[in-house]
């Protein structure tokens, strides 16, 4: 299991929401570069940055910020948050990105997706999918569409699309467990790598997410808690 260290960065700062509610955060560091050197150092292979600005305003807000993230560590990051069209997209990769995670745009312009093929290496695009009540949520998780998960993600994969992230904005900061049985039905329903993101909080969380052939696992609070470890411990 790859677990993959959150960098959420809200107002230059490293952050955790509570179900995405930005009125529910907790600061875990005023220097999200430090903490993604902090991550590296203890072993993670992969990051996972959102620009939370960029998600809420529709735009790249903290480019320079991931960007100068981007070039001071050694592994891969995936970036996502305010990524609404190719320039941003390619920016993000022209600087070192290894993933760059779309979601709003997605809902929005649909047509994009054909774009982003033809452009792009499809291993590095990845698209989030914000579940709530299995419905797909927009803008920063502040809208949720009528769009419906599965049929999202199907159609996903149709397109072309090969790693999708999957949250269930409910337990999102809540230390709640993942969505095992929505994650299980994407499984089963296709053929996407399905990243895991959203209430795991222990090494039997991880578990059971590798039970169902899950093998990415993006992990915030339980990680800053020290919950779950980096590396062999888990």
């Amino acid at each position: 299991m790859l677990v993959i260290p959150a960098v959420d960065i809200l107002r230059a700062k490293c952050v955790r929401l509570k179900k995405g509610d930005y009125n529910q955060e907790t600061v875990y560091g005023d220097d999200p570069l430090e903490m993604a050197l902090y991550w590296q150092k203890k072993g993670a292979k992969k990051l996972h940055i959102v620009d939370l600005d960029g998600a809420r305003e529709g735009k790249a807000v903290q480019m320079d910020l991931i960007i100068n993230i981007i070039k001071n560590i050694e592994i891969p990051v995936q970036i996502g948050g305010g990524i609404r069209d190719m320039k941003t997209l390619a920016h993000y990769l022209e600087a070192g990105a290894d993933r760059v995670i779309i979601g709003t745009a997605v809902i929005e312009n649909p047509n994009i997706l054909d774009g982003l093929m033809d452009s792009f290496d499809k291993n590095n695009i990845v698209v989030s999918i914000d579940a709530r009540e299995g419905k797909v949520a927009i803008e920063g998780w502040e809208k949720t569409s009528e769009i419906d998960v599965l049929d999202l993600a199907r159609d996903l994969e149709n397109k072309g699309i090969k790693n999708v992230v999957y949250t269930d904005i409910s337990r999102d900061g809540m230390m709640s467990g993942p969505d095992i049985s929505g994650i299980s039905l994407l499984k089963k329903s296709t053929n996407l790598n399905i990243i895991a993101s959203g209430g795991i909080s222990s090494k039997a969380n991880l578990a059971e997410l590798d039970k169902i052939g899950i093998k990415e696992a993006i992990v915030g609070k339980a990680l800053y808690q020290g919950d779950i470890k980096i590396g062999g411990d888990n």
